[in-house]
Protein backbone atom coordinates (compact mmCIF):
# COMPACT_ATOMS: atom_id res chain seq x y z
CA UNK A 1 0.00 0.00 0.00
CA UNK A 2 1.05 3.37 -0.89
CA UNK A 3 2.05 6.40 0.93
CA UNK A 4 -0.70 8.07 0.00
CA UNK A 5 -3.44 5.05 0.11
CA UNK A 6 -2.17 4.33 3.88
CA UNK A 7 -3.21 8.04 4.92
CA UNK A 8 -6.42 7.52 3.40
CA UNK A 9 -6.73 3.85 5.03
CA UNK A 10 -5.55 5.42 8.74
CA UNK A 11 -8.12 8.41 7.95
CA UNK A 12 -11.07 5.78 7.74
CA UNK A 13 -9.76 4.15 10.53
CA UNK A 14 -9.72 7.08 13.24
CA UNK A 15 -13.18 8.11 11.93
CA UNK A 16 -14.52 4.69 12.38
CA UNK A 17 -12.92 4.48 16.17
CA UNK A 18 -14.40 8.00 16.78
CA UNK A 19 -17.51 7.51 15.50
CA UNK A 20 -18.21 4.18 17.04
CA UNK A 21 -16.81 4.77 20.47
CA UNK A 22 -18.77 7.74 20.89
CA UNK A 23 -22.12 5.75 20.29
CA UNK A 24 -20.89 3.69 22.37
CA UNK A 25 -20.32 5.84 25.52
CA UNK A 26 -23.75 7.55 24.23
CA UNK A 27 -25.69 4.58 24.47
CA UNK A 28 -24.39 3.77 27.72
CA UNK A 29 -25.63 7.16 28.75
CA UNK A 30 -28.60 7.21 27.04
CA UNK A 31 -29.57 3.74 28.32
CA UNK A 32 -28.83 4.26 31.96
CA UNK A 33 -31.27 7.57 32.22
CA UNK A 34 -33.98 5.87 29.87
CA UNK A 35 -33.56 2.62 31.55
CA UNK A 36 -34.07 0.74 28.47
CA UNK A 37 -31.59 -1.52 29.32
CA UNK A 38 -34.36 -3.17 31.04
CA UNK A 39 -37.01 -2.46 28.94
CA UNK A 40 -35.13 -3.61 25.81
CA UNK A 41 -33.62 -6.76 27.96
CA UNK A 42 -31.79 -9.61 25.99
CA UNK A 43 -33.83 -8.49 22.78
CA UNK A 44 -31.14 -8.79 19.95
CA UNK A 45 -33.06 -7.17 17.38
CA UNK A 46 -34.41 -3.75 18.93
CA UNK A 47 -30.75 -3.63 20.87
CA UNK A 48 -28.88 -3.30 17.58
CA UNK A 49 -31.60 -1.09 16.06
CA UNK A 50 -31.32 1.25 18.79
CA UNK A 51 -27.20 0.91 18.54
CA UNK A 52 -27.36 1.93 15.17
CA UNK A 53 -29.79 5.06 15.41
CA UNK A 54 -27.14 5.72 18.10
CA UNK A 55 -24.27 5.32 15.33
CA UNK A 56 -26.09 7.18 12.76
CA UNK A 57 -26.70 10.33 14.76
CA UNK A 58 -23.30 10.48 15.70
CA UNK A 59 -22.28 10.14 12.28
CA UNK A 60 -23.89 12.91 10.71
CA UNK A 61 -22.79 15.25 13.86
CA UNK A 62 -19.45 14.20 13.50
CA UNK A 63 -19.37 14.95 9.52
CA UNK A 64 -21.13 18.31 10.29
CA UNK A 65 -18.29 19.06 12.33
CA UNK A 66 -15.46 17.87 10.16
CA UNK A 67 -16.70 20.11 7.26
CA UNK A 68 -17.27 23.29 8.94
CA UNK A 69 -13.40 22.91 10.46
CA UNK A 70 -12.25 21.96 7.12
CA UNK A 71 -14.35 24.95 5.88
CA UNK A 72 -12.36 27.39 8.38
CA UNK A 73 -9.00 25.93 8.04
CA UNK A 74 -7.20 27.09 5.25
CA UNK A 75 -5.31 24.59 2.47
CA UNK A 76 -1.61 25.32 2.15
CA UNK A 77 -2.41 26.21 -1.13
CA UNK A 78 -5.26 28.70 0.04
CA UNK A 79 -3.09 30.10 2.43
CA UNK A 80 -0.30 30.49 -0.68
CA UNK A 81 -3.00 32.43 -2.47
CA UNK A 82 -3.87 34.68 0.28
CA UNK A 83 -0.09 35.49 0.62
CA UNK A 84 0.22 36.47 -2.66
CA UNK A 85 -2.62 38.83 -2.77
CA UNK A 86 -1.66 40.65 0.61
CA UNK A 87 1.86 40.69 -0.87
CA UNK A 88 0.18 42.30 -4.31
CA UNK A 89 -2.09 44.86 -2.40
CA UNK A 90 1.19 45.85 -0.15
CA UNK A 91 3.13 46.34 -3.26
CA UNK A 92 0.50 48.66 -4.68
CA UNK A 93 -0.55 50.74 -1.52
CA UNK A 94 2.40 51.21 -0.52
CA UNK A 95 4.49 55.02 -0.89
CA UNK A 96 7.98 56.24 0.09
CA UNK A 97 7.86 58.86 2.43
CA UNK A 98 10.30 61.00 4.58
CA UNK A 99 9.74 60.74 8.43
CA UNK A 100 10.87 63.66 10.94
CA UNK A 101 12.08 62.46 13.93
CA UNK A 102 11.28 65.14 16.59
CA UNK A 103 13.49 65.28 19.80
CA UNK A 104 13.96 68.10 22.13
CA UNK A 105 16.77 70.56 20.91
CA UNK A 106 18.96 71.15 23.76
CA UNK A 107 19.66 74.80 22.89
CA UNK A 108 19.48 76.62 19.45
CA UNK A 109 19.41 75.02 16.67
CA UNK A 110 22.54 75.94 14.51
CA UNK A 111 23.28 75.47 10.48
CA UNK A 112 20.69 74.27 8.05
CA UNK A 113 18.57 72.19 11.07
CA UNK A 114 14.74 71.50 10.37
CA UNK A 115 13.14 72.28 13.59
CA UNK A 116 9.37 72.79 15.44
CA UNK A 117 8.58 75.99 17.34
CA UNK A 118 10.89 78.14 15.98
CA UNK A 119 11.94 79.52 12.63
CA UNK A 120 15.90 80.18 12.00
CA UNK A 121 16.33 81.05 8.76
CA UNK A 122 14.73 84.28 6.46
CA UNK A 123 15.17 86.91 3.21
CA UNK A 124 16.88 89.94 4.25
CA UNK A 125 13.81 92.52 5.32
CA UNK A 126 11.59 89.62 6.51
CA UNK A 127 10.03 90.01 9.30
CA UNK A 128 7.96 87.50 11.85
CA UNK A 129 4.21 88.07 10.18
CA UNK A 130 1.14 89.58 12.29
CA UNK A 131 -2.23 88.40 12.39
CA UNK A 132 -5.39 90.52 11.27
CA UNK A 133 -5.25 91.93 14.86
CA UNK A 134 -1.77 93.12 14.62
CA UNK A 135 -0.12 90.38 17.21
CA UNK A 136 2.66 88.27 16.42
CA UNK A 137 2.14 85.18 15.05
CA UNK A 138 3.92 81.87 16.68
CA UNK A 139 6.78 80.46 14.50
CA UNK A 140 5.73 76.70 13.89
CA UNK A 141 8.23 74.79 11.73
CA UNK A 142 11.72 75.52 9.88
CA UNK A 143 11.67 72.56 7.15
CA UNK A 144 14.65 72.36 5.08
CA UNK A 145 13.42 69.60 2.14
CA UNK A 146 15.97 66.98 1.87
CA UNK A 147 16.67 65.07 -1.61
CA UNK A 148 15.46 62.06 0.04
CA UNK A 149 13.41 59.19 -2.35
CA UNK A 150 9.87 60.07 -0.64
CA UNK A 151 10.08 63.48 -0.70
CA UNK A 152 6.61 64.56 -3.12
CA UNK A 153 7.91 66.16 -6.55
CA UNK A 154 6.26 68.84 -6.02
CA UNK A 155 9.15 70.34 -3.74
CA UNK A 156 11.82 69.32 -6.07
CA UNK A 157 12.69 73.20 -6.96
CA UNK A 158 12.05 74.33 -2.88
CA UNK A 159 15.28 74.03 -0.12
CA UNK A 160 13.02 75.79 2.74
CA UNK A 161 9.73 76.01 4.30
CA UNK A 162 9.33 78.06 7.35
CA UNK A 163 5.25 78.01 9.02
CA UNK A 164 3.91 80.30 11.10
CA UNK A 165 0.47 79.92 12.99
CA UNK A 166 -2.05 81.50 15.11
CA UNK A 167 -2.52 79.24 18.64
CA UNK A 168 -6.27 79.19 17.05
CA UNK A 169 -5.91 79.31 13.49
CA UNK A 170 -7.11 76.06 13.40
CA UNK A 171 -10.90 76.07 13.98
CA UNK A 172 -11.16 78.54 11.14
CA UNK A 173 -13.14 77.25 8.32
CA UNK A 174 -11.14 75.58 5.17
CA UNK A 175 -13.72 77.60 2.77
CA UNK A 176 -12.82 80.76 4.46
CA UNK A 177 -9.30 80.93 5.14
CA UNK A 178 -7.74 77.99 3.45
CA UNK A 179 -4.59 78.16 4.79
CA UNK A 180 -6.18 78.09 8.41
CA UNK A 181 -4.01 81.07 10.16
CA UNK A 182 -1.05 79.89 8.69
CA UNK A 183 1.62 82.10 6.97
CA UNK A 184 3.55 79.54 4.55
CA UNK A 185 6.92 80.73 2.49
CA UNK A 186 8.98 78.80 0.57
CA UNK A 187 12.91 79.32 -0.93
CA UNK A 188 14.24 77.87 -3.90
CA UNK A 189 17.21 78.21 -2.83
CA UNK A 190 19.35 78.40 0.46
CA UNK A 191 22.09 81.25 -1.23
CA UNK A 192 20.83 84.87 0.48
CA UNK A 193 19.34 83.66 3.17
CA UNK A 194 20.43 85.26 6.93
CA UNK A 195 19.66 83.55 9.88
CA UNK A 196 16.61 84.70 12.34
CA UNK A 197 15.41 82.95 15.70
CA UNK A 198 12.04 83.47 16.10
CA UNK A 199 10.96 81.40 19.17
CA UNK A 200 7.66 80.56 19.93
CA UNK A 201 6.17 81.64 22.97
CA UNK A 202 4.02 78.19 23.22
CA UNK A 203 5.50 75.06 21.59
CA UNK A 204 9.14 73.87 22.64
CA UNK A 205 11.92 73.60 20.45
CA UNK A 206 12.57 70.20 18.82
CA UNK A 207 14.53 69.38 16.28
CA UNK A 208 13.21 67.17 13.42
CA UNK A 209 15.38 64.20 11.55
CA UNK A 210 14.27 63.16 8.37
CA UNK A 211 13.97 59.46 7.52
CA UNK A 212 13.43 57.78 4.55
CA UNK A 213 10.82 55.03 4.73
CA UNK A 214 10.08 52.95 2.07
CA UNK A 215 6.29 51.33 2.78
CA UNK A 216 3.83 53.81 4.43
CA UNK A 217 0.29 52.96 3.82
CA UNK A 218 -2.83 54.20 3.98
CA UNK A 219 -4.54 54.62 7.36
CA UNK A 220 -8.51 54.62 6.12
CA UNK A 221 -9.81 54.25 2.54
CA UNK A 222 -10.36 58.52 2.67
CA UNK A 223 -6.19 58.52 3.01
CA UNK A 224 -5.13 56.67 -0.06
CA UNK A 225 -5.46 53.86 -2.33
CA UNK A 226 -8.36 52.91 -5.01
CA UNK A 227 -11.69 51.85 -4.46
CA UNK A 228 -10.66 48.93 -6.17
CA UNK A 229 -8.43 48.23 -4.12
CA UNK A 230 -10.05 48.63 -1.15
CA UNK A 231 -12.88 46.51 -2.23
CA UNK A 232 -10.48 44.05 -2.42
CA UNK A 233 -9.49 43.88 1.07
CA UNK A 234 -12.89 44.42 2.43
CA UNK A 235 -13.51 40.51 0.36
CA UNK A 236 -10.83 39.14 1.97
CA UNK A 237 -11.81 40.65 5.75
CA UNK A 238 -14.50 38.89 5.16
CA UNK A 239 -13.69 35.44 3.48
CA UNK A 240 -10.72 34.75 5.48
CA UNK A 241 -10.95 37.07 9.02
CA UNK A 242 -7.97 39.06 8.29
CA UNK A 243 -7.42 42.54 9.75
CA UNK A 244 -6.00 45.49 7.35
CA UNK A 245 -4.20 46.66 9.84
CA UNK A 246 -2.39 43.71 11.90
CA UNK A 247 -2.06 41.31 8.33
CA UNK A 248 -1.71 44.03 5.29
CA UNK A 249 -0.16 47.17 7.17
CA UNK A 250 1.05 45.55 10.60
CA UNK A 251 1.21 48.10 12.40
CA UNK A 252 -0.26 51.92 13.06
CA UNK A 253 2.92 54.23 14.71
CA UNK A 254 1.26 57.63 16.47
CA UNK A 255 3.60 60.44 17.55
CA UNK A 256 1.73 60.21 20.66
CA UNK A 257 3.64 56.73 21.60
CA UNK A 258 7.04 58.17 20.36
CA UNK A 259 8.64 55.41 23.05
CA UNK A 260 7.16 52.90 20.83
CA UNK A 261 8.91 53.80 18.29
CA UNK A 262 11.66 51.19 16.72
CA UNK A 263 15.33 52.54 16.77
CA UNK A 264 15.01 53.55 13.30
CA UNK A 265 12.20 53.91 10.90
CA UNK A 266 13.75 51.97 8.45
CA UNK A 267 15.51 49.26 10.04
CA UNK A 268 13.24 46.96 8.20
CA UNK A 269 12.50 46.66 4.87
CA UNK A 270 9.52 44.49 5.73
CA UNK A 271 7.69 46.69 7.97
CA UNK A 272 3.99 47.82 6.36
CA UNK A 273 2.96 50.56 8.24
CA UNK A 274 0.74 53.46 8.55
CA UNK A 275 3.24 56.40 10.37
CA UNK A 276 1.31 59.06 12.06
CA UNK A 277 3.30 61.58 12.93
CA UNK A 278 5.15 64.61 11.20
CA UNK A 279 6.45 63.72 7.63
CA UNK A 280 6.93 64.56 3.54
CA UNK A 281 5.32 62.71 1.52
CA UNK A 282 3.28 58.94 1.70
CA UNK A 283 -0.03 59.26 2.40
CA UNK A 284 -2.48 61.75 5.10
CA UNK A 285 -3.47 60.07 8.43
CA UNK A 286 -6.73 61.52 8.61
CA UNK A 287 -8.40 61.40 11.78
CA UNK A 288 -11.95 62.63 10.36
CA UNK A 289 -13.19 62.70 6.62
CA UNK A 290 -11.42 64.98 4.96
CA UNK A 291 -12.40 66.64 1.56
CA UNK A 292 -8.91 67.34 -0.36
CA UNK A 293 -8.69 70.70 -2.02
CA UNK A 294 -8.66 70.81 -5.65
CA UNK A 295 -5.89 71.21 -8.10
CA UNK A 296 -3.62 70.79 -4.87
CA UNK A 297 -1.65 67.89 -3.64
CA UNK A 298 -0.94 66.13 -0.61
CA UNK A 299 3.08 67.31 0.56
CA UNK A 300 3.11 66.82 4.14
CA UNK A 301 1.62 66.86 7.24
CA UNK A 302 2.50 68.21 11.47
CA UNK A 303 0.92 66.50 14.03
CA UNK A 304 0.34 66.79 17.76
CA UNK A 305 4.05 66.12 19.55
CA UNK A 306 3.82 65.94 23.47
CA UNK A 307 7.61 66.94 23.33
CA UNK A 308 7.00 70.24 21.52
CA UNK A 309 3.64 71.34 23.29
CA UNK A 310 1.52 71.12 20.05
CA UNK A 311 -1.92 70.60 21.14
CA UNK A 312 -3.85 71.56 18.01
CA UNK A 313 -7.18 70.62 19.83
CA UNK A 314 -7.24 66.88 20.76
CA UNK A 315 -4.50 65.51 19.41
CA UNK A 316 -5.13 67.15 16.04
CA UNK A 317 -2.95 67.72 12.77
CA UNK A 318 -2.35 69.88 10.30
CA UNK A 319 -2.54 68.58 6.61
CA UNK A 320 -0.68 70.77 3.83
CA UNK A 321 -1.54 70.69 0.52
CA UNK A 322 0.45 72.60 -2.32
CA UNK A 323 0.16 73.94 -5.83
CA UNK A 324 3.64 74.01 -7.70
CA UNK A 325 2.46 75.84 -10.53
CA UNK A 326 0.73 78.87 -8.35
CA UNK A 327 3.20 78.30 -5.10
CA UNK A 328 0.11 78.23 -3.25
CA UNK A 329 -1.10 76.43 -0.13
CA UNK A 330 -3.74 74.83 1.13
CA UNK A 331 -4.24 73.70 5.06
CA UNK A 332 -6.26 71.03 6.30
CA UNK A 333 -7.28 70.43 9.47
CA UNK A 334 -8.99 67.84 12.12
CA UNK A 335 -8.73 66.37 15.43
CA UNK A 336 -10.38 63.41 17.67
Amino acid sequence: MQGKDMRLFRAILYHIFVVLGCSFLISKVVSHFLGLKEKLGDNIGPTLAYFLIIVLVVSVCWYIYNRKASATEASPSQTIELQARIDDLRQSLQKPAVILRSTPAPGKPEGYVSCLGRVTWQLPGEECPVDADGNRMEPLATLFVPKLAGVPTEFRNVALITIFATEEGWSEAPEEKPQLGCVIRTYPTLEGLVPCDYVSGIWKTCILTPEVVKHDMPQWPDCGGTDEEWDIIRALEKKHKIDYHKNICDTVYESIHKADFPQSFSADDSIHAVYETHKFGGYPTYIQDNEEPENYTYVMQITYDSDAGLEFADCGCYYFYYNAEKNDWRVLFDCY
